[in-house]
């Protein structure tokens, strides 16, 4: 008699991997086994020393760009004694601690590079695949069949360096903020990174500290976010909220981007004075999280410069110079392109910026929805939520609980996410993935029935409700109702404030807390600035 438990194939051991794994042990009925190219699990967020190609890399220097509380895993709240906003190392081990729970690490097997992803010769009939490969240390190949797949390969491990006229020419050093680990090779040296992303800034920022002279380039310029926000909460904690969004809904987006720039963006970092104001509003593209850069530019540490027209043997001219800046090293801070060698062809389709994932998960060309793709989404907001929604929403289909629509009306939600994000967002090869964290996290978790009933909980449970429409949207919310609810999630959302801010306040006597009114006051006087003075 044939087994009823399905053999899952997750390719990555990353914090997606790993929680794809969390997921399926959790529904049950599923044999995982996650194969990881590296000796660890953890991905992004395990640091190594060591730069190796298609492998994912940070300083030892990285910290989170979400608050803890604002990016945790819905089945458990990171320790209030947690910085409140994590280094890498923190992160690591608070999201291994939830997702070991499930004990996940047994189902890794590590050291092992996928080759080929293909339909198996009975797939239209049963929906399974064929997995080879290799391992990175004896070059054995080997070769299984899976009934569904779950690609975890996250977006960062393959760099983009661009190519400048006469590049061939410098005699400096040119590399990535792939490579970028310590900041000493840079001491005394006069550096010049290109780009306007958070890596940008971070490589500017370290290398500042050592460094003659940095030089910051850009060909667009950024909107820049600190993480420090109203009243001294983290930034994503007083934004990332139910009644505020509902309110920019209200509005046409270049509006409430207009407002939002001069009520958060300029009275703490003025983007005209500091020479870096794109010109596109901030919400049609990545917003730059840094904290540092202002005082880095006004010491003179740090100086803007336009792109690079050309390369010399000593250094590059930039645009709208003549002379020559003499360089030692150049950080291409440009991004990362993303691949997925492994897969047989044709089963993703990338056209002009469309991407043909419903949801941005399953490919809508594929007679069975058997194979899934995992964070990759650019979120304005933290991934973890995100990530983690994806998969639970991904094991319920896999498990036959959720039925995914026909091929027609999943292509007609491409279509209409693509046009929607034309509009909304600037032109670029990755524009489909960009959604907004709470209208998609609601998306998501509507598929499996795990989004709050708020008229519902206004009813029954008014004190939970002003929690979740005026207080910070946090994962919890998406384990209150549908599969594996936890009962622990109530009590999670209404003390998150007390263990997001523990790590500052927990040496005084009386906390104070950030509410509706104080947000709404700040909002208030600074809308009264803009019409009045």
């Amino acid at each position: 008699m044939a087994s009823s438990t399905k053999k899952i194939a997750i390719v990555g051991g990353g914090f997606a991997g790993l929680c794809s794994i969390h997921c399926l042990k959790e529904e049950g009925g599923f044999d995982p086994v996650c194969f990881e190219k590296t000796d660890s699990p953890g991905g992004t967020w395990f640091y190594r020393e060591e730069v190796e190609e298609g492998v994912p890399s940070i300083m030892p220097t990285t910290i989170i760009n979400h608050s803890k509380e604002m990016g945790a895993l819905s089945s458990g709240p990171p320790p209030k004694e947690c910085s409140i906003f994590m280094r890498h190392n923190e992160l690591y081990q608070y999201a291994l601690s939830v997702v070991q729970k499930s004990d996940v690490l047994k189902h890794i097997q590590y050291n092992m590079e996928v080759l080929t992803v293909k339909r198996a010769d009975d797939y239209e009939e049963t929906g399974r695949w064929i997995v080879t490969v290799r391992s990175t240390i004896s070059g054995e190949e080997f070769t299984d069949i899976y009934d569904g797949v779950i690609v975890a390969v996250g977006q960062f491990n393959r760099p983009i360096i661009p190519s400048y006229p006469d590049q061939e020419l410098f005699k400096g050093k040119i590399m990535h903020t792939h490579s970028l680990k310590g900041v000493e090779p840079y001491r005394n040296k006069t550096v010049v990174v290109v780009g306007m992303g958070c890596s940008a800034l971070d490589a500017a920022v370290e290398t500042s500290n050592v460094a003659k002279q940095v030089y910051l380039s850009t060909r667009s310029g950024a909107h820049v976010i600190p993480r420090v926000g109203p009243h001294g909460y983290p930034f994503d904690w007083t934004v990332l909220r139910r009644w505020l969004f509902l309110l920019f809904a209200l509005f046409p987006r270049r509006f409430v981007s207009w407002i939002f720039e001069r009520i958060y963006l300029d009275p703490q970092f003025n983007h005209n004075i500091y020479n870096v104001k794109p010109k596109y509003h901030i919400f049609s593209k990545d917003p730059v999280i840094n904290d540092h850069i202002g005082s880095k530019l006004l010491s003179g540490l740090v100086v803007m410069k336009p792109d690079i027209r050309c390369f010399t043997e000593e250094g590059v001219i930039f645009e709208g110079d003549t002379e020559v800046t003499k360089t030692d090293v150049v950080i291409m801070a440009t991004g990362y392109t993303w691949k997925f060698p492994f897969l047989e062809e044709g089963i993703i389709v990338h056209d002009e910026g469309r991407i043909d994932l419903y949801k941005l998960i399953f490919p809508v060309h594929l007679r069975h929805s058997t194979l899934a793709v995992i964070g990759f989404v650019l979120p304005f907001g933290p991934g973890f939520p995100i990530g983690e929604l994806q998969c639970r929403w991904t094991v319920q289909v896999l498990a036959g609980n959720c039925k995914l629509p026909s091929k027609e009306v999943m292509l007609q939600d491409v279509k209409e996410r693509y046009m929607s994000n034309a509009k909304s967002y600037s032109p670029s090869d990755k524009m489909t993935l960009r959604v907004d964290f709470i209208p998609y996290c609601d998306e998501i978790a509507s598929q499996f029935g795990a989004k709050p009933n708020l008229l519902k909980i206004f009813l029954t449970d008014p004190k939970l409700f002003m929690k979740l429409f005026f207080g910070p949207s946090l994962s919890y919310q998406y384990r209150l109702q549908g599969p594996h609810s936890w009962e622990g999630a109530r009590e999670a959302i209404m003390t998150s404030e007390d263990r997001m801010m523990y790590p500052v306040t927990k040496r005084r006597s009386k906390n104070t807390t950030l509410n509706f009114g104080n947000i709404f006051v700040f909002i208030f006087k600074k809308l009264c600035r803009l019409v009045f003075f």
